[in-house]
């Protein structure tokens, strides 16, 4: 019997996918692919498609986290789907905690190896980034590639958006597609708040003596910023930044921005149970904790017998938010399930506009900061502050500093605010670049220790590849100081937070970005003014001293 060749199919899954890509927007693809990944990229249609490479995995998803938030549209991640993705969980957590909608894409090995014990296979690949993301699929036939990447996007994008996956398996793309085009359907958000939780909600602020209002970030994320603004001054009511405030939602230099909360519950308790009857906590959970006060004694410990963390009776707290979990877990009175921009666009017709006048400061006064050598990160902050475009988007994360950059650099109206989401360390560094490349007509401009900067150190390399306007600024105090304080014996824990000899400048300088070390006072701002004109990336690493024991 003489065998035949069948002619090869003209259309595979792989042309299928780029159709479903190109109809869903998804044209930007983060990547750092693998042997799993390669088939995808055969014959790329590069004038159609923009390839954003990343050096490591975490970076990847850093940087695509950041040019979704930027973009407020599911960015779309290529990489393995077993090691590739075991690298990139610190960053799909983080994407996860902040509600960035995502689409990746996880390399598996050919379907017929699966049988065996393959070489980078991803075992029980949909389990693998569970439970940091909303949704997984792998498909049961190659042909279902490109459905089942549709159907991801829209789950993605769906609120509370985060991150999804869809393992593809490596010889999937050369099989042939479905016959029949994928039919991509609209599926667009049509919830809205009910007018009877509106009204209800009004009644509450404007039967409030002093009521106070608690912004997320997606208040921020839903485009109603403005409408906060509009709110807080008709109610004439003070808004607190929501704990571990991960984007700005009020700007920081308006008179009624009372600060960003502790997430610690008693200090939560005390600070608004001092100024309010009633409070509104519009987007995130009510609230992110993350510690409690008795956590910092190093006496010894008593049974436990406390009560898991509540909310002072003395405050009515009502909850906003498009996330049913964080609603069935919410410490507040009462919680109601709905876009919280929806709900602050709603409101403000509604409340009672009340007579303004001036409230008394909850924040004390803040020192101007003197140069000195070594110099002091307040220093840093308040030069930087100064020498700030009027525009420019803030990536920040200080674990240990946290309290100088917002008491130094009051962010205006037009900066953006972002910062991690979770405790994983990393994301401002790459989420930057991919907002970079979202719009890089603003100067991103990165403040993060030196010790956070390692983890997603490799986006300096693809910012330096697009030659993006992201400025990198180091205040580099030699440490993981906020590992430093929590243990009475310093000296023994010494190697636990230790970080001499790390030079960022050098680093940068490794990866093609221009980089320069600043330690005294003498050239500061002019190494600022400079960095944060550039036409490419630049990074300054500023010696700073020890700042002490942080502040909340």
């Amino acid at each position: 019997m003489t065998a035949t060749n069948e002619a090869a199919p003209s259309r595979t899954v792989r042309d299928a996918t780029l159709d479903v890509l190109r109809a869903l927007g998804l044209t930007t693809v983060f990547s750092n692919p693998s042997h799993t990944e390669m088939k995808l990229f055969e014959y790329w249609p590069e004038d159609e498609f923009r390839f954003v490479m990343g050096l490591q995995e975490a970076a990847v998803v850093g940087m695509a986290d950041g040019y979704a938030q930027g973009t407020g549209e599911p960015a779309l991640v290529l990489i393995n789907g077993g090691p590739g993705l075991g690298n990139a969980m610190g960053s799909v957590y983080t994407a996860a905690a902040a509600n960035t909608p995502m689409v990746i894409l996880g390399g598996q090995q050919a379907r017929k190896m699966l049988l065996g014990d393959p070489f980078l296979v991803a075992k029980d690949a949909t389990q693998l980034p569970r439970p940091y993301i909303k949704w997984a699929g792998e498909p049961g036939r190659p042909q279902d590639v490109p459905a089942l990447i549709a159907q991801a996007y829209q789950i993605a994008k769906q609120a509370p958006q985060g991150p999804v996956f869809v393992a593809v398996p490596e010889d999937d793309w050369v099989r042939p597609a479905d016959p029949e085009p994928v039919r991509i359907a609209q599926v667009e958000s049509a919830v809205v708040p009910d007018p009877a939780v509106l009204a209800r909600i009004a009644a509450a602020l404007d039967g409030a003596e002093r009521p106070g209002l608690v912004a997320g970030g997606p208040v921020d994320a839903q485009g109603a910023r403005g409408d906060l603004i509009a709110l807080a001054e008709k109610l004439n009511a003070r808004v607190w930044g929501a704990p571990v405030w991960n984007r700005g939602a009020f700007p920081e230099d308006h008179p009624l921005f009372a600060g960003v909360l502790p997430p610690i519950p008693e200090l939560v308790n005390e600070r608004l149970a001092a100024q309010h009857d009633v409070v509104v906590v519009l987007g995130g959970p009510a609230f992110t904790l993350f510690t409690a006060w008795d956590l910092f004694s190093t006496a010894p410990a008593d049974l436990d017998r406390t009560p898991r963390p509540q909310l002072t009776p003395d405050v009515r707290f009502l909850h906003v938010t498009d996330n049913p979990q964080a609603a069935a877990a919410t410490l507040a009175d009462q919680s109601f399930v709905a876009p919280p921009g929806a709900v602050v666009k709603g409101l403000v017709p509604l409340v009672s506009e009340r007579e303004r006048t001036e409230l008394a400061p909850v924040r004390e006064p803040v020192a101007v900061p003197e140069p000195s050598t070594p110099l002091t990160q307040a220093y840093l902050f308040h030069v930087l502050s100064q020498e700030l475009p009027a525009d420019a988007q803030l990536f920040e994360e200080l674990p240990i500093a946290r309290a100088d950059f917002h008491e130094q650099i009051p962010l205006g109206a037009d900066n953006g605010y972002f910062a991690t989401a979770s405790g994983a360390l990393g994301f401002p560094f790459a989420g930057a670049v991919g907002y970079a490349l979202a719009h890089p007509e603003k100067r991103a401009v990165v403040v993060v220790g030196e010790g956070s900067a390692q983890y997603t150190l490799h986006a300096l390399w693809t910012a330096a590849q697009h030659q993006l306007p992201v400025t990198f600024v180091i205040p580099d105090n030699s440490g993981y100081l906020s590992l430093k304080y929590y243990l009475q014996d310093q000296k023994s824990w010494q190697k636990g937070w230790d970080l001499s000899g790390v030079d960022m400048a050098q680093l940068a300088r490794g990866f093609g970005v221009r980089g320069e070390r600043v330690e005294s006072p003498e050239g500061l701002r002019e190494a600022l003014r400079t960095a944060l004109t550039a036409d490419g990336p630049v990074l300054l690493d500023v010696v700073v001293a020890d700042p002490g024991l942080f502040r909340l």
